[in-house]
């Protein structure tokens, strides 16, 4: 009976019984709210999604220092926060938090009781915030209940108490898996309860709240504290699969639009620095009850569901004529079937269990350890795992997808090595995927038309967080379109390019002016008019994304390069279309020559005309060079454009202009005594600036002069000029 005993460390799901039935879930991380969506899953067959609905049991953390600093450090508007003082307190709220880390470990394994003995926080594995009640804020459907949602650091909203639900507990008893509960916040004095309200913009999805009404939620044990613990595969955990011998990582990804699995070539000198977001699988540990997880032993069934597309490693029968050495050889006698991995949309099928092999000896009953090499078997085939030298993208001009396959006979060298992956790595990859999949929503609903205020806000939040993600900053509050790195996070930019967001980055800034059946929604004329500032807005943010996803990085600038057409499009209506399209270029020769003609070069010269401004001649000079080289077939370019008559307007010219000043003389003293002034003519030759076909003219020094005093229109000319 005590092995059944709830403790601390241990990660559970939480079931909600009753007119709601589902489990205590989440939205993604892009969306804090938290939900019970009862058409999921239940009990007996999970969620797919089943790391959304996984919460770790945590002691209840101090927050009295970090309140202080965090009320200190909000600015108001009265005065200014004390930098001494603020420092001081920012000291004591980070060693609150490591004497709340200390404090946790201690407490690891304490078995917990019903009512106020124990007070606990529920950490969400997957991100790594925890379940919070904010009593100030009412609920967003059941206006007379509290707020619930996600928080990074928590705060004693986050505190709760477990009270039995039935009478065969009572206060004081230790908490069993598998017991009916009610979550009571300990602040807000309220229990935990899930709506029967759909949310607006997740129908089926019903809203969790705190509020006077009594919800059971029946906990289910997926991980034993002693199991969650580092160097032990284990349920959950997420891995890159290395084959030793060919050196390539097992990855799934599309081909002509058809999921593949396969080990992928890589040109980098280093195989394992290849560090492909696709090649990361979530491992499964099979188990007689469908909600656990626990530890991997030799003698474990165990499952590999890719994690960006929630697709488990199968294998199915291999019909495919071309001939392979190592296959031949492992297909034992003649007439054997071969088989090869495929991904499958579900992890019920028998075909998507495999065993892991030892290369070294182990008893059965022992734990897999993380970093081990293993063969694979699969179970309903009774085949091995190997490599093939066949490759799925043949008809490409290098092909980098070998086929995996299986075969009868077992061969040594067939061996992977399981590579952990760092918990930050796999949340970055569930944040870009679950952006992704909101920012093809939103352009969905631009393109028709049907996107609502608090749609276009959620829009700009994610586009806002999406920069801060790929810059590696804190969100501080500063402008947005402000921010700038020096070395970029090449792994964030990869998984922006990976993981489609920027296919979705160009839907959206195509979505508004589409023509769809009534018509485009705008169009680019129309972003100067105030009412439509939110879409110029987001465009801006699109642009500024794309900026900072391809600095530095060739390969996507090479993938943003083939829009070019369409960003050209947006030149000159302030969406920072140009200066997305000038950072792509710059010192990036092939681009340059690729995609520079005389239209490009016409459109920006149009828009010195028309905005007289030197950032567009900057731009101009800019595609003049790559890596401090001129490129004469866009030097030449540039000069036959500009040297056209009609082009003569954007030119200022400088001549020498003669001007004769009166100078007045003290000559030498007459016969009387007395000194007589003289005038005298002087020539004098000064530089003059003429502009606009010669119809305004000024003296260069005048100009100088008028710009040191703050003349707005004498510095823009000089600056023009120079």
């Amino acid at each position: 009976m005590s092995t059944s005993i709830l403790k601390m460390g241990d990660i559970v799901s939480l079931y909600a019984e009753g007119t709601v039935n589902g489990f205590l879930s989440t939205l993604g991380l892009v969306d804090d709210r938290c939900v019970v969506r009862p058409d999921a899953g239940d009990l007996s067959n999970p969620p797919t999604k089943f790391r959304d609905c996984l919460f770790k049991i945590c002691p209840s953390n101090r927050y009295t220092a970090q309140n202080q600093f965090w009320k200190a450090a909000k600015p108001t508007v009265s005065n200014a926060p004390d930098a001494v003082l603020l420092k001081k307190l920012q000291h004591a709220s980070e060693t609150e938090k490591k004497q709340n880390e200390v404090e946790s470990r201690k407490l690891l394994g304490t078995a917990i009781t019903y009512g106020h003995g124990h007070a606990i926080q529920l950490l969400h594995v997957k991100s790594h915030k925890f379940l919070t009640v904010n009593k100030r804020l009412p609920a967003l459907l059941e206006k007379n209940a509290m707020r619930v949602t996600l928080d990074t650091e928590g705060n004693e909203g986050s505190w709760f108490y477990i009270r039995p639900f039935y009478k065969l507990r009572v206060v004081g008893d230790n908490v069993v898996v598998g017991d009916k509960v009610v979550l009571e916040p300990v602040v807000a004095g309220q229990p935990l309860h899930a709506s029967n309200h759909d949310l607006g913009d997740h129908p089926g999805c019903k809203e969790i709240n705190a509020i006077n009404f009594t919800t059971c939620w029946k906990l289910s044990l997926f991980m034993d504290h002693k199991d969650n613990s580092e160097g032990i595969l284990k349920g959950g955990d997420v891995v890159r699969l290395f084959h030793a011998e060919q050196e390539k990582f097992l990855t799934c990804d599309e081909y002509r639009g058809k999921r593949c699995v396969f080990l992928r070539t890589t040109g980098r000198a280093s195989a394992t620095a290849a560090t492909s977001s696709k090649a990361l699988w979530e491992v499964e540990v099979v188990q007689h009850d469908p909600c656990q997880g626990g530890a991997g032993h030799w003698n474990s069934l165990f499952r590999f569901k890719h994690l960006a597309t929630e697709q488990y490693l199968a294998a199915e029968a291999d019909n495919d004529p071309h001939k392979d050495p190592s296959r031949d050889k492992l297909k034992g006698p003649t007439g054997s079937s071969v088989y090869h991995l495929v991904p499958m949309s579900h992890g019920h099928d028998i075909a998507t269990i495999f065993e892991l092999d030892a290369t070294t000896h182990h008893k059965g009953n022992s734990l897999v350890p993380t970093n081990a090499y293993v063969r694979l078997r699969h179970l309903c085939t009774n085949t091995w795992v190997h490599s093939t030298a066949i490759p799925i993208d043949r008809k490409e001009d290098k092909p980098v997808m070998l086929k995996v396959g299986t075969a009868p006979v077992r061969e040594d060298r067939e061996a992977f090595a399981i590579i952990p992956v760092r918990p930050g790595e796999v949340r970055d990859l569930d944040f870009a995927n679950d952006a992704e999949k909101v920012l093809g929503a939103m352009a969905e609903k631009l393109e028709k038309g049907i996107i609502t205020h608090n749609e276009r806000k959620q829009t700009k939040k994610l586009l806002v967080d999406l920069i801060y993600f790929v810059t590696d900053q804190l969100n501080t509050g500063c402008d947005p379109l402000s921010v700038s790195v020096t070395t970029p996070n090449r792994d964030r930019q990869k998984l922006m390019r990976e993981q489609y967001i920027l296919e979705r980055i160009f839907e959206i800034l195509k979505a508004p002016f589409s023509d769809s059946h009534d018509g485009p929604l705008l169009t680019m004329e129309q972003l100067s008019d105030p009412r439509h500032s939110t879409y110029k807005e987001v465009l801006r943010l699109c642009y500024r994304l794309l900026k900072l996803s391809q600095q530095s990085y060739r390969k996507n600038q090479e993938h943003i390069a083939k829009q070019f057409g369409y960003m050209q499009k947006q030149i000159g209506y302030d969406v920072l279309a140009e200066d997305t399209i000038t950072a792509l270029l710059h010192n990036n020769r092939k681009l340059l020559e690729k995609h520079i003609t005389i239209a490009e070069i016409e459109t920006f010269v149009s828009l010195v005309r028309k905005n007289r401004e030197c950032r567009f001649l900057e731009y101009l000079s800019d595609l003049c060079v790559s890596n401090n080289e001129a490129i004469p077939s866009t030097q030449e370019l540039i000069y036959n454009c500009i040297a056209k008559p009609e082009n003569s307007d954007i030119l200022i010219g400088t001549r020498l202009v003669e001007k004769y000043m009166q100078v007045e003389q003290v000559d030498t003293m007459d016969v009387d005594g007395e000194i007589e002034p003289s005038i005298k003519i002087e020539k004098e030759v000064g530089v003059e600036l003429f502009w606009e076909n010669d119809t305004k003219n000024k003296d260069i020094r005048d100009l100088a002069m008028g710009a040191e005093e703050g003349v707005k229109e004498d510095a823009a000319t000089l600056k023009y000029y120079r």
